[in-house]
C-alpha cells in the first residue's frame, strides 16, 4: 500500500496526467478560485493546536500491523490507478450527463434503467504548503499536517513529505469530496418529499449572521455575507463552498421550457426571487464534515457565527447540528419528514438507515474520531466482494453495533453510498418498491459492490483515495479539558477538581474499565471488581501528560510503584510510565474495548441494537464480516401488534428471536467524553443549555456543564418506581397529522395521527410486512444503571476524572 501511495505522488508529470484510460470521460478545467480570496493572498500559519493530533502514517501503521481488510480497490482502480491518483482533485465531485431520451426535469423512474454518464467536476489542486495559499482552509490544512511528523522529518525528510501529503489529501477528501451525492436530494428524496420541498432557506446569506444560532450550523470561515452581486449567496474564495462547512456548491443543470428553449442558465442568468427555493443555480453536495465537523471544545470561538480555521475542530462530530433537517425545510410542518427529523430526532442525532431504511427508529450520534489507531483489532473472517472468496484479515468495528467490521477502506466508502453517492446506479435499485407486500421487490437486496464499480464511476472516484482519507483519519487525538481555554480566558483546569481524581481513577478501574479500556480484563478478572482494581493498578487512563494527576502524591513517591510501573526513557532519562516508552501516544488507552454486547445486557433503548441492515440478504450484507453474521442470538424480545392498529394495537402476541448478527452494541470510548454530552448512543441522557440569543452553548463553560448534567441523569436509576429516577424521555408528535402507509408517502391511503403519538409507533414498522412491530421500545434515555448504586463521593470523584480524559 505505502509503495503504492509513494508511486501515486510521483504521478504528477505531464505524461502521467496524459495517461487517461479510453473509458475515463474527459475531465473539464478544473474551477479557478473566485475573487475575492484569490491566489497567494493566505500565509500559512504556524500556531500550535490545543487539541491534540496524532503523527501516524501509513508507513506506520504497515510497519506497525495495524492495516485492516482485504480490500484495495476496485479491478477498475487497481487497472488504472495512476490514472485516478493523477487526476485525484479533478474527482472529488462528479454529476451526471444525460443521455437523449433523459432529462433531470423528468428524472429517472425508481429502480429504472441507467440513461446517463457520470463526469468528473474538476477542482483545483492546492499549492504545496511552502507556498501562500489560495484560501484560508489550505492555508489551515497546511498548518495541519505542518505539525505532523516533526520528529520524522529530522530523520527522513522525504518520508515526512511524502506522509504529509497523504494527510493533506485525506483532509480535503473529507472536507470536499461529495462524488456526486447531490443526487440524493434532488432524485431520490424528491420521491417523498416533493420536488418544490427540497431546498435551504439558510444557504440565503442573509442567515450567515446566525445559521449557527438557528441551527446548529458552521459557517465557512472564508466566506463573508455576500449582496445582490453574488445572488445573495456567500462571498467566498472557494467557488464550491456554499458558505456553510459540510455543503459544496454545484451549478444545476439548466432549465428548460417544453419548447426546450433555455429559461434558466444557472452560470449567467440573473438573479431570480424564486431561484434558492427552486434550486435553480445550485446543487448541494455534502462531504463527511457536514456531520462529523464542529467548534474545537478546547478553542471555541468568541461568535459562534463568525468561527475562524483555529476554532474548528474537522472529527469530532457536531453535537449541535439539526442535520438531516437541512435538506427538507421546505416540508409543511405535519409532514412525516418534520416530525421524524425534526421532533424524532435529537440535536445532534441522524439515523444513518434513514435512506436505505431497516423500518427502526434509531437515530444516533456522529462518531467521535479520535486516536483510531489504539481502537482494539478484532481478526474476522471476510468475503471478497468480487471473487467471493472468504480469508480472515484484521478490521476494527465502526459502527454503534459493530457492523462495518471489513476493514476501514470499505468501512469508509460505505459511508460515501450512504450519504448518496452513486444513489440511483446502484443504491435504490436494492431497496424494497414501495406498496409491495410478496416477491423480490418487497424487501431489501444486498448492495453489490461489483456491479456498483461496473455501472458507477463516482464510486471509483472515492475508492481511489480511501486510504488517504484513512491516513487523515487516524491523525485524530483527544481534546482535554486541560488544554481548553474558554471564550473568556478562562482555562479549562478551573473546571476539574483534581484532589478528586486519584480516587475517581480507583473507581473507574474496578466499575467501569472491564468495558471502558483497551488494556483488554480477562474474563474471571472482569466479573470481580475487587479484582479489577488491582489489574488496573499503576495502568494510565488518560494521556501521558497527566498521568501524575491520577495518582496521589504517596503512590508516585512510592519506590515499589515506581518500579512497578515507571520505567527510564533511553532517550531522556526521565522516568516514564511503562505504557508509554518506546509506543508514544500508541501506549495510550483507547478508553474502550470496542466488545459487542448484547442489548439486553446494556438496556439502553434496543431499536439501534435491532438495526439489520448488514445481516445476510439486508442491503449491506457486503460491509460486515462473516462473524458478524454468525454471532449467537442475544435473545427474544416482545412481538407486538402495530401500535397504528385502531383498538388493538401495541398488544403482545409471542415473542421473535433476534438473529443474524443484531442485537448488540459495542462499548464505546470515553475519550473527550467531557466534551460530548448528552450521553447515549441517541444523545438522550442529559440536555443541551443554551446563551441568552438562544443558540446551544458551546463554550467551555457550557460542555462541562452539560456534561455534569448528563453524568447525573446517567448514574441515577432509570425506574419510575425509584425515587430519584430519570425522567423518561419519548419522542412525540407535535401536532395532529396524516400520515401514507408507505415509506414515499404516496398512495391513497391517510392514516390520522393524534398529537403526543410517539414518533417511533410509526417509524419502527416494516410497511412491508406491517402486521408487527419491528422494533417496539419506546423510552429513550433508559439502560446503563452500571454505576448508579455508587455513594455520592465516589460518583463525584468519578465525575472528575473522566473530565480529565
Amino acid at each position: 500500500m505505502v509503495k503504492r501511495l509513494l508511486w501515486a505522488l510521483l504521478l504528477s508529470s505531464p505524461a502521467a496526467l496524459a495517461a487517461t484510460p479510453a473509458a475515463q470521460p474527459a475531465a473539464a478545467a478544473p474551477a479557478p478560485y473566485a475573487v475575492p480570496g484569490g491566489a497567494g493572498l493566505y500565509p500559512v500559519p504556524d500556531a500550535p493546536y490545543t487539541a491534540t493530533y496524532r503523527s501516524i502514517s501509513l508507513d506506520d501503521l504497515v510497519r506497525l500491523n495495524l492495516t485492516t481488510g482485504t480490500w484495495h480497490g476496485s479491478p477498475k482502480v487497481q487497472k488504472d490507478r495512476a490514472w485516478y491518483d493523477a487526476h485525484f482533485y479533478d474527482t472529488l465531485a462528479a454529476r451526471k450527463v444525460w443521455r437523449d431520451g433523459s432529462s433531470p426535469p423528468r428524472y429517472p423512474p425508481f429502480q429504472g434503467p441507467i440513461t446517463w454518464d457520470i463526469v468528473p467536476i474538476p477542482q483545483a489542486p492546492p499549492p504545496p504548503c511552502d507556498q501562500p495559499q489560495p484560501t484560508g482552509y489550505d492555508a489551515e490544512s497546511c498548518r495541519y499536517v505542518n505539525q505532523l511528523f516533526k520528529d520524522l522529518a529530522k530523520t527522513n525528510p522525504a518520508a515526512a513529505r511524502l506522509a504529509r501529503e497523504q494527510v493533506r489529501r485525506g483532509r480535503d477528501v473529507w472536507f470536499k469530496g461529495s462524488f456526486g451525492n447531490q443526487d440524493e436530494e434532488y432524485l431520490h428524496t424528491t420521491r417523498t418529499v416533493g420536488k418544490d420541498n427540497v431546498w435551504y432557506p439558510w444557504l440565503d446569506t442573509r442567515e450567515r449572521k446566525h445559521r449557527f444560532t438557528k441551527w446548529g450550523m458552521i459557517n465557512d470561515p472564508d466566506c463573508t455575507e455576500g449582496d445582490a452581486s453574488t445572488n445573495w449567496y456567500d462571498r467566498c474564495p472557494d467557488a464550491h463552498s456554499s458558505g456553510v462547512l459540510g455543503y459544496r456548491k454545484y451549478h444545476q443543470d439548466v432549465t428548460k421550457d417544453a419548447s426546450g428553449k433555455v429559461t434558466f442558465d444557472p452560470a449567467t442568468s440573473p438573479y431570480r426571487k424564486d431561484e434558492l427555493q427552486k434550486n435553480l443555480r445550485y446543487v448541494l453536495g455534502g462531504p463527511c464534515v457536514q456531520c462529523h465537523v464542529a467548534f474545537d471544545p478546547t478553542n471555541p470561538p468568541k461568535d459562534p457565527n463568525q468561527p475562524k480555521w483555529e476554532n474548528i475542530h474537522a472529527t469530532i462530530g457536531n453535537q449541535y447540528t439539526m442535520q438531516p433537517m437541512q435538506y427538507v425545510m421546505g416540508t409543511p410542518e405535519d409532514s412525516l419528514s418534520r416530525q421524524v427529523l425534526g421532533v424524532g430526532h435529537r440535536v445532534g442525532t441522524i439515523d444513518t438507515s434513514l435512506v436505505a431504511t431497516d423500518f427502526q427508529h434509531n437515530p444516533g450520534t456522529q462518531n467521535n474520531i479520535m486516536d483510531f489507531s489504539n481502537k482494539r483489532l478484532f481478526e474476522e473472517s471476510m468475503k471478497d466482494p468480487v471473487t467471493g472468496k472468504i480469508t480472515k484479515a484484521r478490521t476494527r468495528h465502526v459502527l454503534k453495533g459493530g457492523e462495518d467490521s471489513v476493514g476501514e477502506h470499505l468501512a469508509l466508502i460505505r459511508v460515501y453510498v450512504n450519504i448518496g453517492m452513486c444513489t440511483e446506479e446502484c443504491w435504490t435499485p436494492k431497496f424494497p418498491k414501495p406498496g409491495t407486500f410478496f416477491g423480490d421487490k418487497s424487501h431489501q437486496q444486498p448492495f453489490d459492490i461489483a456491479q456498483c464499480a461496473k455501472d458507477c464511476e463516482a464510486w471509483n472516484y472515492a475508492d481511489a483515495k480511501m486510504p488517504e482519507l484513512a491516513s487523515f483519519l487516524m491523525t485524530g487525538g483527544p481534546t482535554y479539558l486541560l488544554k481548553a481555554r474558554d471564550v473568556d480566558g478562562t482555562p479549562g483546569s478551573a473546571f476539574i477538581d483534581l484532589a478528586k481524581v486519584p480516587q475517581g481513577r480507583k473507581v473507574f478501574a474496578r466499575e467501569c474499565a472491564g468495558c471502558h479500556s483497551s488494556k483488554f480484563a480477562p474474563d474471571n478478572v472482569r466479573a470481580d471488581k475487587a479484582a479489577l482494581e488491582r489489574y488496573y493498578e499503576g495502568h494510565v487512563f488518560g494521556a501521558e501528560d497527566y498521568w501524575q494527576h491520577e495518582f496521589t502524591q504517596a503512590e508516585r513517591d512510592s519506590p515499589a510503584f515506581q518500579a512497578k510501573y515507571l520505567a527510564k526513557d533511553p532517550q531522556s532519562g526521565k522516568l516514564r510510565p511503562r505504557q508509554f516508552v518506546g509506543k508514544d501516544f500508541l501506549g495510550q488507552d483507547w478508553l474502550a474495548n470496542d466488545e459487542p454486547v448484547p442489548f439486553n445486557i446494556i438496556g439502553t433503548n434496543m431499536c439501534r441494537a435491532m438495526h439489520d441492515n448488514h445481516s445476510a440478504g439486508h442491503i449491506w450484507e457486503q460491509f460486515a464480516s462473516e462473524d458478524y453474521r454468525a454471532r449467537p442470538s442475544p435473545g427474544s424480545v416482545p412481538q407486538v401488534l402495530n401500535r397504528m392498529v385502531p383498538g388493538l394495537g401495541g398488544r403482545v402476541l409471542g415473542e421473535k428471536k433476534i438473529e443474524g448478527g443484531s442485537g448488540y452494541l459495542r462499548n464505546f470510548s470515553l475519550l473527550s467524553a467531557w466534551a460530548t454530552a448528552p450521553f447515549l448512543h441517541n444523545n438522550a441522557v442529559g440536555e443541551l443549555t443554551h446563551l441568552k440569543d438562544g443558540s446551544i452553548d458551546y463554550t467551555v463553560r457550557g460542555r462541562v456543564k452539560q456534561f455534569e448534567m448528563a453524568f447525573d441523569e446517567l448514574l441515577t436509576s432509570d425506574n419510575p418506581k425509584v425515587t430519584p429516577h430519570r425522567p423518561q424521555k419519548i419522542s412525540v408528535t407535535d401536532r395532529d397529522i396524516k400520515l401514507a402507509p408507505r415509506e414515499d408517502q404516496q398512495g391513497p391511503i391517510r392514516l390520522p395521527v393524534k398529537k403526543g403519538t410517539p414518533v417511533a409507533a410509526f417509524t419502527s414498522s416494516d410497511p412491508h410486512s406491517p402486521l408487527f412491530m419491528k422494533c417496539d421500545d419506546l423510552v429513550e434515555n433508559k439502560g446503563h444503571q452500571f454505576g448508579v448504586s455508587l455513594s455520592k463521593d465516589d460518583k463525584l470523584a468519578l465525575r472528575e476524572f473522566l473530565k480529565l480524559m
